[in-house]
């Protein structure tokens, strides 16, 4: 499954918000994702906190409820936005910070919640979501394993219908060789739930990569322009390339097949070599590897059956590049 996610690309244009959907509808199988931001409170104002994130041409530092409140819509943007999701027969999914947004999730007929990773030890919200009724995705980014392995059990008991743990490398970019893939077939053995990636590399190897993995859910920016001096869109997409992105990924799931495998038949084995004389064989040579070869095809013993034949001795002439048959054999091993 592919998750386009837009997150709040779009600041507070709806327009551009339902650009986004048409195309992302139009690409494919595809699952719409967003944030729900609609209260700048869940920032305090005047602690100083920092927002520093990096862009294509460098980074930027920006004060962290300043840059909520200018990302933040009311309900009624995003209800227009899903209601569009709708029509468009698009699942949607979108982050949540507080249980107005989870409520306001449900009603709008969500396909599920998202846990970011700075809220993964929010054990209210993370038991809110869970008694919501809707699958929960946990963004497992710059976390303790055990921090991730706490929230999954949290809302496990307290009643969540499905858990998808999303691999997070950490920063946003971050260079292939800190990305640990490695951890998504971790965890799926330690938590037993589906794991995908969240994924944060100015590229697309990382996401293939991951499919390859066994990765169930591959989450990724896609945006108009990912070159754009803003928060997160560094590693985004070009949204034109979706199409493109998704016939990429669905070749390589389809490429891990299953094991073992079996071959197709009727199978080509004519370059399969078979026993012929070396050197001119009288009757009672015996057949070793001083007077027989091999060449293909097999016109008479197949080398497979060398252990059936080696040590008998020859009971006809057989001149020298002659295939040898078992009619050409008489009498056990020497």
């Amino acid at each position: 499954m592919f998750m386009a996610e837009v997150g709040t690309f779009f600041n507070q244009s709806l327009e551009q918000a339902r650009s986004y959907a048409h195309r992302i509808a139009a690409a494919g199988p595809v699952v719409f994702k967003t944030e729900i931001l609609h209260d700048p409170e869940i920032c305090m104002a005047g602690t100083g906190i920092q927002a520093a994130y990096a862009h294509a041409h460098g980074r930027r530092v920006e004060d962290y409820r300043q840059l909520i409140e200018r990302k933040c819509n009311p309900l009624s943007f995003y209800a227009d936005l899903l209601g569009l999701c709708r029509e468009l027969e698009v699942p949607f999914v979108a982050s949540v910070y507080d249980t107005v947004a989870v409520d306001f999730m449900v009603a709008q007929g969500g396909a599920a919640l998202k846990i970011a990773r700075n809220n993964v030890d929010h054990l209210p919200l993370i038991r809110h979501c869970a008694r919501s009724g809707l699958p929960i995705i946990f963004d497992a980014g710059g976390l303790y394993v055990w921090e991730i392995v706490r929230a999954v059990e949290e809302a496990r008991r307290h009643g969540a219908t499905g858990i998808i743990v999303n691999h997070h490398p950490g920063a946003n970019p971050t260079p292939a060789e800190q990305h640990n893939l490695a951890a998504i077939p971790a965890y799926k053995a330690a938590l037993d739930c589906p794991v995908g990636l969240s994924c944060h590399y100015r590229g697309e190897q990382m996401m293939y990569a991951a499919v390859a993995l066994g990765a169930d859910l591959i989450e990724k920016g896609v945006c108009d322009d990912p070159d754009e001096a803003e928060q997160d869109v560094v590693t985004a997409a070009p949204i034109g390339r979706l199409p493109d992105m998704l016939r990429t990924m669905t070749e390589c799931w389809q490429a891990i097949g299953r094991f073992p495998t079996l071959p197709r038949e009727p199978r080509d084995l004519d370059t399969r070599s078979g026993l012929v004389a070396r050197r001119p064989l009288r009757p009672g040579d015996v057949i070793d590897l001083k007077n027989v070869g091999f060449a293909w095809p097999a016109l008479g013993i197949p080398v497979g059956s060398w252990d059936l034949a080696a040590g008998r001795r020859v009971g006809r002439a057989i001149e020298a590049g002659q295939p040898i048959d078992w009619h050409a054999l008489e009498g056990p091993a020497a």
